[in-house]
């Protein structure tokens, strides 16, 4: 059997076995409706779980079947829109096959490409201005969809995103600006995954992983620009002592949804993390000293086919986003080298407990304890121009 025929195979047994689990979950919905999941957390936890996998999987192929095609292999095309990679490796498969100008395949590879060069290190900033660009200039081709997404973000092939969303004059509009005060909290930092750390982190303290870095951050915040700063701690992603992710962001939003409702003050919540990226080190210059190189991940709760994910709402998106971006460029006036693009994801990644909620990215697992915090000066600096409106 052939590689392609193989994978057709395995794609389409997921397909069935999800379809199977949902279905087998629909059909005992009344049940919980009655009070049978209801009634019993644990059954209610499950049934969670298993509804939120099962959609995942299979909305999308129910989203190609409602559309209109000639296609005369219906269930080959659905595998490719539901994982997306299968697609591009169908193509890679056939090499002799043109890829269509504009097509969702041509979406694929270029994706694939701009993901492997934002991997590189790099010499120089991702953008440079043109020399005979003045802020007129630079304002006017903000306010260009292809331009801006070129330009500032990077986009992964699990999602899409279209000129509504990204539309430069509204994110631009948005006033990101918060009034400071010191008698209530303001700021909110916290760590899904706590247990990243660095290439001279040592085992068992916290204080050189990234919840030290985050130490770092709210000291700043605090004592250099007076913002009244909360850092949480807590532990996300182990299980009975065993790294366990799978459940991270579930968790991290029940913690800080708790923080939020006790102190609704908050505006900023920040998830700060490290990447990881296999033989990749991010490190630019703050100050003449060596910093990580950081990132924002905005979560678009929407599938590659343009498919909105029903159980990840977030009424934020346009905020998340016009918060990502107004930091990115202040950051691009004073310190241009110190960012890498927005990175576009499918999920939610909590982004839509506040409007200014941000995913921060600092540096990978081969940078240094030091390149982090030095980053973090650089980023609370780019952070109160932000807030303060300068």
């Amino acid at each position: 059997m052939k590689l392609l025929d193989k994978v057709v195979q395995a794609v389409l047994t997921c397909c069935i076995v999800a379809l199977a689990c949902y279905i087998l979950i629909q059909s005992v919905a009344i049940a919980g409706e009655n009070g049978l999941f209801r009634d019993s957390p644990v059954l209610s936890a499950i049934y969670r779980r298993i509804e939120k996998w099962t959609a995942g999987t299979y909305i999308p192929v129910i989203s190609y079947a409602e559309q209109e095609t000639e296609t005369k292999n219906f269930l080959e095309e659905a595998a490719k829109r539901t994982f997306p990679v299968y697609g591009y490796a169908a193509l890679q498969d056939e090499k002799d096959t043109a890829i269509e100008s504009g097509s969702e395949y041509e979406m694929i590879v270029r994706a694939q490409a701009q993901a492997e060069e934002n991997m590189k290190p790099k010499e120089t900033q991702d953008y440079v201005l043109p020399e005979t660009s003045d802020d007129a200039d630079i304002q006017e081709n903000l306010m260009d969809f292809q331009y801006l997404l070129n330009h500032y973000f990077s986009m992964d092939v699990t999602t899409a995103i279209d000129e509504e969303r990204l539309d430069g004059k509204k994110l631009l509009a948005v006033d990101c600006r918060m009034e400071k005060r010191s008698d209530a909290p303001q700021i909110l930092i916290y760590h899904t995954h706590s247990q990243e750390g660095f290439v001279d982190s040592v085992e068992g303290d916290a204080s050189t992983t990234i919840v030290g870095v985050g130490d770092y951050l709210t000291e700043i915040l605090r004592d250099v620009y007076g913002y009244n700063v909360i850092h949480e701690t807590g532990v996300f992603d182990l299980v009975d002592g065993v790294l366990d992710r799978s459940l991270a962001y579930d968790f991290s939003e029940e913690a800080v949804t708790s923080i939020l409702e006790q102190y609704p003050t908050i505006e900023v919540v920040i998830d700060l993390h490290r990447d990881g990226v296999d033989g990749v080190k991010f490190v630019t210059e703050y100050n003449g000293k060596p910093a990580a190189k950081l990132m924002y991940i905005a979560g678009m709760s929407r599938t590659a086919d343009n498919v909105d994910i029903p159980y990840l709402p977030n009424p934020y998106i346009e905020d998340n986003l016009a918060f990502a971006l107004q930091l990115q460029l202040k950051a691009q006036e004073t310190y241009p080298d110190l960012m890498r693009n927005i990175y576009l994801m499918a999920y939610r990644f909590n982004l839509h407990l506040r409007p200014k909620s941000l995913l921060l990215e600092a540096g990978t697992q081969l940078n240094t304890l030091q390149e982090e915090k030095n980053a973090m000066e650089a980023f609370a600096a780019i952070l109160d121009k932000v807030l303060s409106g300068r």
